[in-house]
Protein backbone atom coordinates (compact mmCIF):
# COMPACT_ATOMS: atom_id res chain seq x y z
CA UNK A 1 0.00 0.00 0.00
CA UNK A 2 1.34 3.76 -0.92
CA UNK A 3 2.20 6.00 1.86
CA UNK A 4 -0.14 8.85 3.31
CA UNK A 5 0.41 11.96 0.83
CA UNK A 6 -1.30 14.77 1.79
CA UNK A 7 -2.12 17.05 -1.26
CA UNK A 8 -1.76 19.80 0.70
CA UNK A 9 0.76 19.35 2.94
CA UNK A 10 3.19 22.69 1.29
CA UNK A 11 0.10 25.16 2.15
CA UNK A 12 -0.19 23.37 5.49
CA UNK A 13 3.68 24.13 6.17
CA UNK A 14 3.23 27.35 5.04
CA UNK A 15 -0.15 28.10 7.25
CA UNK A 16 2.50 27.18 9.89
CA UNK A 17 5.20 29.23 9.27
CA UNK A 18 3.27 32.04 8.75
CA UNK A 19 1.48 31.56 12.29
CA UNK A 20 5.16 31.44 13.49
CA UNK A 21 5.71 34.64 12.05
CA UNK A 22 2.64 36.35 13.28
CA UNK A 23 3.54 34.75 17.07
CA UNK A 24 6.94 36.76 16.74
CA UNK A 25 5.85 39.73 15.32
CA UNK A 26 2.86 40.11 18.46
CA UNK A 27 5.55 39.16 21.21
CA UNK A 28 7.46 41.96 19.43
CA UNK A 29 4.33 44.43 19.74
CA UNK A 30 3.79 42.62 23.15
CA UNK A 31 7.40 43.48 24.22
CA UNK A 32 6.85 47.33 23.10
CA UNK A 33 4.12 47.57 25.09
CA UNK A 34 5.61 47.06 28.09
CA UNK A 35 8.51 49.32 27.33
CA UNK A 36 5.72 51.97 26.50
CA UNK A 37 4.19 51.20 29.68
CA UNK A 38 7.49 51.58 31.49
CA UNK A 39 8.46 54.79 29.77
CA UNK A 40 5.31 56.14 31.31
CA UNK A 41 5.54 55.05 34.44
CA UNK A 42 8.84 56.38 34.59
CA UNK A 43 7.12 59.89 33.81
CA UNK A 44 4.76 59.45 36.15
CA UNK A 45 7.58 58.80 38.89
CA UNK A 46 9.40 61.63 37.67
CA UNK A 47 6.04 64.61 37.78
CA UNK A 48 5.32 62.97 41.19
CA UNK A 49 8.93 63.49 42.64
CA UNK A 50 9.12 66.65 41.12
CA UNK A 51 5.55 67.82 42.62
CA UNK A 52 7.17 66.23 46.05
CA UNK A 53 10.60 68.33 45.77
CA UNK A 54 8.65 71.46 45.02
CA UNK A 55 6.36 70.94 48.43
CA UNK A 56 9.72 70.13 50.20
CA UNK A 57 11.47 73.40 48.88
CA UNK A 58 8.67 75.65 49.10
CA UNK A 59 9.49 77.37 53.14
CA UNK A 60 8.76 80.63 54.12
CA UNK A 61 11.28 83.06 51.46
CA UNK A 62 9.49 82.19 47.31
CA UNK A 63 12.08 82.60 44.43
CA UNK A 64 9.61 83.13 41.70
CA UNK A 65 12.45 81.87 39.15
CA UNK A 66 12.97 78.38 41.21
CA UNK A 67 8.63 77.85 40.91
CA UNK A 68 8.86 79.28 37.18
CA UNK A 69 11.16 76.66 36.08
CA UNK A 70 9.51 74.35 38.26
CA UNK A 71 6.20 75.06 37.05
CA UNK A 72 8.16 74.82 33.53
CA UNK A 73 9.68 71.38 33.77
CA UNK A 74 6.00 70.30 34.93
CA UNK A 75 4.39 71.48 31.91
CA UNK A 76 7.37 69.58 30.10
CA UNK A 77 6.31 66.52 31.97
CA UNK A 78 2.55 67.14 31.45
CA UNK A 79 3.06 67.21 27.73
CA UNK A 80 5.59 63.91 27.38
CA UNK A 81 3.12 62.01 29.11
CA UNK A 82 0.40 63.04 26.72
CA UNK A 83 2.95 61.94 24.43
CA UNK A 84 3.67 58.79 26.17
CA UNK A 85 -0.29 57.75 26.50
CA UNK A 86 -0.62 58.25 22.98
CA UNK A 87 2.09 55.75 21.80
CA UNK A 88 1.15 53.40 24.81
CA UNK A 89 -2.31 53.12 23.12
CA UNK A 90 -0.57 53.08 19.55
CA UNK A 91 1.15 50.65 21.21
CA UNK A 92 -1.92 48.57 22.59
CA UNK A 93 -3.21 48.77 19.15
CA UNK A 94 -0.93 47.47 17.37
CA UNK A 95 -0.57 44.52 19.22
CA UNK A 96 -4.03 44.23 19.02
CA UNK A 97 -3.87 43.96 15.36
CA UNK A 98 -1.01 41.44 15.56
CA UNK A 99 -3.28 39.24 18.13
CA UNK A 100 -5.91 39.31 15.63
CA UNK A 101 -3.87 38.30 12.91
CA UNK A 102 -2.80 35.70 15.16
CA UNK A 103 -5.79 34.24 15.68
CA UNK A 104 -6.78 34.38 11.70
CA UNK A 105 -3.23 32.41 10.93
CA UNK A 106 -4.39 29.83 13.94
CA UNK A 107 -7.80 29.32 12.31
CA UNK A 108 -6.37 28.88 8.81
CA UNK A 109 -3.92 26.35 9.63
CA UNK A 110 -6.63 24.49 11.49
CA UNK A 111 -9.23 24.29 8.92
CA UNK A 112 -6.07 22.80 6.87
CA UNK A 113 -4.99 20.74 9.19
CA UNK A 114 -8.70 19.40 9.65
CA UNK A 115 -8.55 18.79 5.96
CA UNK A 116 -5.24 16.50 6.28
CA UNK A 117 -7.25 14.70 9.81
CA UNK A 118 -9.80 13.85 7.13
CA UNK A 119 -7.68 12.65 4.61
CA UNK A 120 -5.65 10.76 6.63
CA UNK A 121 -9.10 9.00 7.91
CA UNK A 122 -10.16 8.40 4.31
CA UNK A 123 -6.50 6.68 3.84
CA UNK A 124 -6.64 4.45 6.64
CA UNK A 125 -10.12 3.57 6.07
CA UNK A 126 -8.95 2.48 2.37
CA UNK A 127 -5.60 0.87 3.93
CA UNK A 128 -8.48 -1.32 5.87
CA UNK A 129 -10.22 -2.83 3.50
CA UNK A 130 -7.01 -3.24 1.35
CA UNK A 131 -5.63 -4.98 3.95
CA UNK A 132 -9.27 -7.14 4.91
CA UNK A 133 -9.32 -7.59 0.79
CA UNK A 134 -6.11 -9.32 1.13
CA UNK A 135 -7.31 -11.70 4.08
CA UNK A 136 -10.35 -12.12 2.15
CA UNK A 137 -8.62 -13.38 -0.65
CA UNK A 138 -5.67 -15.57 1.18
CA UNK A 139 -8.68 -17.28 3.13
CA UNK A 140 -10.43 -18.30 0.14
CA UNK A 141 -6.87 -19.04 -1.35
CA UNK A 142 -6.77 -21.66 2.00
CA UNK A 143 -10.21 -22.84 1.61
CA UNK A 144 -9.62 -23.59 -2.08
CA UNK A 145 -6.71 -25.95 -1.47
CA UNK A 146 -8.18 -27.46 1.35
CA UNK A 147 -11.18 -28.96 -0.59
CA UNK A 148 -13.27 -26.99 0.28
CA UNK A 149 -17.12 -27.52 2.27
CA UNK A 150 -20.12 -26.95 0.59
CA UNK A 151 -23.10 -25.09 2.12
CA UNK A 152 -24.24 -28.07 4.00
CA UNK A 153 -20.81 -28.77 6.00
CA UNK A 154 -20.06 -31.69 4.35
CA UNK A 155 -17.11 -31.72 2.61
CA UNK A 156 -16.77 -31.94 -1.06
CA UNK A 157 -14.37 -34.89 -2.85
CA UNK A 158 -12.98 -34.24 -6.11
CA UNK A 159 -12.13 -36.88 -7.69
CA UNK A 160 -9.23 -36.49 -10.18
CA UNK A 161 -9.50 -37.27 -13.72
CA UNK A 162 -13.33 -36.57 -13.29
CA UNK A 163 -14.77 -33.69 -14.48
CA UNK A 164 -18.01 -32.13 -14.21
CA UNK A 165 -19.28 -33.46 -17.95
CA UNK A 166 -18.10 -36.91 -17.28
CA UNK A 167 -20.76 -39.25 -16.05
CA UNK A 168 -19.30 -42.60 -16.99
Amino acid sequence: MRRFKFRLQKLLEVRRLREDALRQELARAQEAVRREKAVLEKLRAARGATLEGLRANVDGALDVQWIAAYHRYLGFLACRIEEQRAAVDRAVREETLKREAVIAARRARKVVEKLRERAYARYREEVSRSEQAFLDEVGTMRYARKGGEDLSGDTVFHMPGRGAGDRS
